[in-house]
């Protein structure tokens, strides 16, 4: 007779299957008899600097798990439960979950984290090694690689190279720490008007931020896991959000991050309100500090800031008003093809 121990946060149960004819029952307390469970703690990179993930943000991140002394990860298995028999036992190695879900607070120091079902070491002999590695946030997972579905640029996608878990006999000393680091670049931007806007043609008026989009972005489908390399998906025009109140000569409120690949460059376009008018700026390349194009990084943080110089109004001249309407399509002669 088997049974599948799943784990709910502190509540683990054993459901019992022994044939169509008999119904789930709940029994024993959920240890495994013959098992050592491995015990992992996490900390995150950067958490002081990145936007995204901060201390005391709550992390979703699926933990994955090989056997050997060094295993590679590049053929992998998925199984998502712990399989007993009728003395709470695994009957083999297969029998052991490999693949956990984790929820925890983000920190750059090290604090233990629970997995959703435990894992465990070998039992095929107490010296029989594992390792484990980790990816944030949950996806799916395959024989090689976590698949995310987020396409927009919110995922902050963060991948802890493996780890020697030791055995169950001689667990890694100090305890198995997943170092979580992020694998993209993230963008922040502010805006703000170069001088106030009397004297200018937009004086009395009402300046605010409409839209950026960031051009030729690229996010994250998938993490290899054996190597922690990011797959890359172009969806093109990301919008980022934020940043849409009225305009002053200090910087507004910082947008919501994007994460996407580092690049060599950064296109934008911005358009502005001002009043009911859309004044748009489009193929803006950013550049960096010494005037070059900004080369983002992976793991890294950058704010850019748009500084808007209002159009200074000409003294003594009229300005051109336009209107602008458009002549629907006029219907023409019809055209036939025919096929014998």
């Amino acid at each position: 007779m088997k049974k599948s121990l799943l784990s709910m946060a502190a509540l683990a149960l054993i459901m019992a299957s022994c044939s169509n004819d008999e119904e789930n029952v709940v029994t024993g307390n959920g240890e495994v008899a013959n098992a050592v469970p491995v015990q992992i703690s996490q900390k995150v990179a950067g958490v002081e600097t990145k936007a995204a993930v901060v201390p005391g943000v709550s992390m979703q991140a699926v933990i994955l798990m090989a056997d050997g002394e060094s295993p590679d990860f590049t053929s992998f298995t998925p199984r998502k439960e712990n399989t007993l028999d009728s003395e709470n036992k695994f009957v083999g190695d297969g029998d052991r979950a490999n693949i956990a879900n984790a929820e925890f607070t983000a920190s750059g120091t090290a604090g233990e984290i629970t997995l959703t079902p435990a894992l465990y070491y070998p039992v095929s002999a107490e010296t029989a090694k594992a390792s484990i590695l980790g990816v944030s946030p949950q996806g799916i997972v395959d024989a090689t690689k976590v698949s995310f579905a987020t396409t927009d640029g919110s995922l902050d996608v963060m991948y802890a190279g493996k780890v020697d878990a030791g055995s169950a006999q001689t667990p890694t000393s100090g305890g198995i720490v997943l170092d979580f680091k992020h694998k993209t670049t993230q963008l922040i931007f502010v805006a703000k008007l170069y001088k106030e806007l009397t004297g200018t043609e937009w004086e009395n008026k009402n300046v605010s931020v409409k839209s950026i989009t960031v051009q030729n972005a690229k996010v994250p489908e998938s993490l290899t896991f054996s190597n922690g390399q990011v797959n890359w998906k172009t969806v093109g025009e990301i919008t980022v959000a934020g940043c849409n109140t009225a305009l002053t000569t200090n910087v507004c409120d910082p947008s919501v991050p994007i994460m996407i690949a580092h690049a060599s460059s950064v296109t934008v376009n911005l358009s502005l309100s001002v009043d009911d008018t859309i004044v748009s700026y489009n193929n803006l390349v950013v550049q960096n500090g010494s005037g070059s194009n900004l080369a983002t990084e992976e793991g890294a943080s950058h704010v850019i800031t748009f500084t808007i110089t209002p159009p200074t109004a000409a003294a003594g001249a009229t300005k051109i008003t336009t209107s602008a309407k458009v002549t629907d399509w006029k219907p023409s002669a019809a055209g036939q093809v025919t096929i014998q």
